[in-house]
């Protein structure tokens, strides 16, 4: 059920950390980078994201 790869997770990981921590700065664009942050980090914890599977794509190996 997986299709994100453990280097794309990781680099979610590193993404979503860095758009939560600006979000939180009061000159940062908080609404947006706030849940891309978080949709990032949610798919990097779950190892499947929505639109890898809409759009046939995966980047785990098998």
């Amino acid at each position: 059920m997986n299709n994100i790869g453990i280097a794309d997770r990781m680099a979610r990981g590193a993404i979503a950390f860095t758009l939560i921590y600006w979000a939180m700065t009061p000159t940062g664009p908080t609404l947006i980078a706030g849940y891309a942050g978080l949709y990032l980090l949610a798919t990097a914890i779950i190892g499947w994201c929505p639109w890898y599977k809409s759009f046939g794509m995966k980047s785990k190996k098998n």
